[in-house]
């Protein structure tokens, strides 16, 4: 019914901890394909080690994680991929849990649970639908907060396989950007259970990226530009959909206001065109930040005043650890 994937690159200390959360699952899954992308961590010849006969790798010069996924995805012969980061586990509910909602909800693009995260050995959040399991309004969800985690998601192949799998061209954000593909393609279903953990203490997480490096360029997500086309679209046709209309909302609002607290101007006014925010309805917030990307006598005024929002966030940071 499964088969797992597991993208590799250069996690050789945490690899075994994930093959051995598959191996405890109390529903077990058919396949389990490992695509090593060009790891020379020893990792590699951990998956090689293996004795299930369950375990296929499958090597290929570094192309990135979507690449990697991709091939695996091309190469399952079960119809559903439950995807599994090489530095997370799952718990052993895990794929019971997801038999059990396509049993009772056939037929959906996306299925998922919730998670926990942890750092440094020590619990940090829990993540997840907050609600009974079944069908979701996925955006409307999602506005509320995070849902899923890469390993937490089971996809169909063909749902997978139709909607052209994850972005290879995406750097970053390509989770987002293929559930946002899937929940336009069909109906999502999700469990409120914590059924995966992430660890956040890996080095190269994602994480690392957006509280350093996206402060200074601030780019903008290929998932942000699908969804204001989507978004569009749906104008032009005469329907605009309101759960992905109030996601935008939110997302687009709180991605101007990430740039105007940091005083990064140029990207507010990069933002606004990329993404066309001018024609698009997103209420009064998104409206004055375009507002304040073209004034620059409005720029002048709010600089020293995010200045000074910057230093005083700074302060309590600095004061909360001693």
């Amino acid at each position: 019914m499964f088969s797992v994937v597991i993208p590799l690159f250069n996690k050789g200390p945490y690899v075994q901890r994930a093959f051995d959360s598959i191996y405890a699952q109390s529903f077990p899954p058919t396949e389990i394909i490992v695509v090593n992308d060009g790891s020379s961590d020893g990792g590699e010849q951990i998956a090689k080690s293996q004795t299930d006969p369950r375990v296929k790798v499958i090597d290929q010069p570094n192309r990135g994680v979507c690449a990697a996924r991709n091939v695996a995805i091309a190469a399952a012969t079960q119809p559903f991929i439950a995807f599994l980061d090489a530095d997370d586990q799952w718990r052993p509910g895990f794929l019971a849990t997801m038999r059990s909602l396509i049993t009772a909800h056939p037929g959906a693009a996306l299925y998922g649970a919730g998670y926990v995260t942890f750092a440094n050995g020590k619990r940090t959040g829990e993540f997840g639908l907050q609600g009974e399991a079944g069908p979701v309004d996925f955006f409307k969800e999602w506005s509320r907060g995070h849902l899923l985690h890469t390993s937490t998601t089971v996809v169909p192949k063909v749902a997978a396989e139709a909607v052209g799998g994850f972005g290879e061209h995406v750097a970053y954000g390509d989770d987002y950007h293929f559930w946002a593909k899937l929940a336009m393609s069909g109906p999502v279903v999700l469990s409120p259970e914590w059924l995966s953990e992430y660890n956040m203490s890996v080095p190269g997480q994602i994480i690392e990226y957006y509280r350093t490096e996206h402060t200074r360029r601030f780019e903008v997500f290929e998932y942000e530009r699908f969804l204001a086309d989507a978004l569009r679209r749906g104008m032009a046709e005469g329907h605009i959909d309101r759960s992905l209309a109030a996601f935008c909302r939110k997302d687009f609002g709180l991605g101007m206001l990430q740039r105007l607290y940091w005083g990064n101007f140029v990207a507010m006014e990069i933002f606004r065109d990329t993404l066309g925010l001018n024609s698009l309805p997103l209420g009064c917030m998104v409206s004055i930040c375009c507002w304040v990307s073209r004034n620059r006598l409005a720029q002048l005024l709010l600089a020293p005043i995010m200045a000074g929002a910057r230093s005083i966030r700074g302060f309590f940071k600095k004061t909360q650890w001693r």
